[in-house]
């Protein structure tokens, strides 16, 4: 009789894992035939120092997500991760479905990365301030010491308390550049304030804009952004805000938040409108209009 019950137990359950798979290998195998008959497309316009073969393998990762896109929108999307030579992993770029269209999404890590390739940056630093961390500001005090952070590591994120600042600052031939600050209330001030997608979610009532979504991921960008201010600005950088301007207003932001140092001698060879200032005189975050440091 055991026998019985699981030879019926064993019957009733392959025809539900089998037919999937099926399907789904179908699916990934004319996904893969479509990408590599475009991979000349996304490889020639990647920068010299990116890996072709690893672009095309992260690429090939994110299709069965995006199997309701339509083919010209996920061109479009890959090929401006190629552009600017970030991996659309959702740690330096997404590519986000929305309805039938694929969207480009730039990362906060994708503006560090823009920002650690100008010659002068040594490197660039995004973290969090949690409750319980011993930290200290004073704008007018020389850098580097107007601005200390250190992390209660012999404590789990949960116990070190729920955030209250993100932080960027970058190192810039020898020396500290201004310390962005961005605490919770800044971020919705500038959601508030500049978020089509958040305004239109709010009075749709579906609340479905990345600012309801991945509010952390949107908070993060908003802050490395404000840093475009106060380093070398290449003009690859100043066209990433451009597009990251122009996107899709129901476009949505993964939420990939932790703290990240992107510092020279790893990577090999290769918003509240903070004034533009000669680096690296450190002074209080401004309040001004809308600027390159604002995003939705």
């Amino acid at each position: 009789m055991s026998d019985s019950l699981k030879d019926r137990v064993k019957a009733a359950g392959a025809p539900a894992e089998e037919a999937p798979a099926v399907v789904d290998l179908a699916l990934t195998d004319q996904s893969m035939q479509w990408l590599q008959s475009r991979a000349t497309y996304f490889t020639d316009a990647l920068p010299r120092h990116v890996d072709r073969v690893h672009f095309m393998s992260v690429a090939r990762a994110i299709l069965p997500n995006l199997s309701k896109c339509s083919n010209q929108s996920i061109t479009s999307a890959l090929l401006a991760c190629a552009r600017f030579g970030l991996e659309p992993d959702g740690r330096q770029a997404a590519v986000i479905p929305y309805g039938d269209t694929a969207t480009f999404q730039p990362m906060y890590e994708g503006y560090i990365e823009l920002m650690y390739r100008h010659p002068r940056v040594d490197s660039v630093h995004f973290n969090w301030v949690r409750e319980k961390d011993a930290w200290d500001y004073e704008p007018t005090a020389p850098s580097p010491k107007d601005f200390f952070h250190k992390p209660r590591v012999d404590l789990t994120e949960e116990e070190r308390g729920p955030v209250i600042l993100a932080y960027a600052f970058a190192w810039i031939e020898g020396r500290r550049s201004q310390v962005i600050i961005l605490n919770r209330s800044q971020a919705e001030a500038i959601r508030d304030k500049y978020s089509k997608a958040y305004k239109k979610a709010e009075n749709k009532g579906t609340k479905d804009s990345p600012w309801h979504t991945d509010f952390d991921a949107m908070w993060a960008k908003s802050g490395v952004r404000r840093l475009v201010k106060v380093v070398p600005t290449s003009h690859e950088l100043a066209e990433l805000v451009q597009a990251d301007d122009d996107a899709d207003d129901n476009s949505a932001a993964p939420a990939v938040i932790r703290g990240t140092v992107v510092a020279r001698d790893e990577q090999g060879p290769g918003e509240d409108g903070a004034e533009e200032q000669t680096w690296p005189t450190a002074t209080q975050p401004g309040s001004g209009g809308r600027e390159a440091g604002d995003t939705e």
